[in-house]
């Protein structure tokens, strides 16, 4: 396992899945790791908690030995993002890893990819809103602390459907597209950042069996089974995050790693 002792992490969409992987598994590998959702959705008295929760990684993170810090942040809201950034320096004194994981997945089936009731403007904003200006945002926020330490590694989630050809007729047009376009700023920003010796990559996970997609249609999931990337758990990958995390300019910077096979380091 990789050593991350003395590094504090920021990761979004930490409430469940592949997030919630990503942020336990650094916090195991000794970072202070800032865990955020949209909510809390800690329960009343007299309620279960609730299994896709920021509320519920926190819990499992202390069972686990390695806590979690919880913070409400909408990656929507610029206000928010730079509040929750502001507390995390506050807090920790510095960040060094930022893991952008949260994303819209809405899915949006139709037959014809030009349906006017389907395929609106507003949709089209809602994914890039969340999954392209969203991870910018916080770009834009850490990145003065990390150029003032001269070090840091940001870490983007794509997706293996932003170079595939065969996903749009899964309802993943906008979702493929704005993912596509999240390696673009990957790219931009690994180069733009390196004088500081700040890594960028964008890590593209294959089939990972998540909450999101037992509830999506058995037949986007069976076609997401059969094509080809490796069928898994959410901490199947996280020897993937923990590795990029420790990243520098000088080392893997300005890729996208796909996580469909285990490489030599996992």
């Amino acid at each position: 396992m990789e050593d991350l002792s003395g590094k504090v992490a920021l990761v979004t969409g930490a409430a469940q899945g592949l997030g919630r992987a990503y942020a336990l598994a650094l916090a195991q590998a000794g970072a202070k790791v800032v865990a955020s959702s949209r909510s809390m959705g800690a329960p009343r008295p007299g309620e279960r908690p609730g299994e896709a929760t920021l509320a519920d990684t926190v819990r499992i993170s202390i069972e686990m030995g390695t806590p979690v810090h919880a913070a409400v942040c909408d990656v929507g809201s610029e206000e928010q993002i730079n509040r929750t950034v502001d507390e995390t320096i506050g807090n920790f004194g510095r960040i060094d890893i930022l893991v952008n994981n949260a994303a819209t997945y809405p899915a949006h089936y139709s037959p014809d990819f030009f349906d006017p009731f389907v395929w609106t403007k507003e949709v089209w904003l809602q994914y890039f809103d969340i999954n392209v200006v969203g991870p910018y945002m916080l770009i834009k926020a850490v990145a003065p602390y990390m150029k003032e330490q001269r070090s840091g590694s940001i870490i983007n989630i794509s997706s293996t459907a932003a170079h595939r050809d065969d996903v749009a007729h899964d309802g993943l047009l906008g979702y493929a597209t704005s993912k596509a376009a999240l390696i673009r700023l990957s790219a931009f920003f690994a180069s733009e950042l390196a004088p500081w010796g700040i890594a960028v990559n964008a890590l593209c996970p294959g089939t990972v069996i998540t909450g999101a997609w037992r509830s999506a249609s058995p037949a986007d999931l069976e076609a997401a089974r059969k094509s080809g990337s490796t069928e898994a758990t959410p901490e199947a990958v996280g020897p993937y995050i923990t590795h990029l995390a420790k990243q520098t300019a000088e080392g893997l910077s300005g890729q996208f790693v796909q996580a469909v096979k285990f490489p030599d380091w996992v």
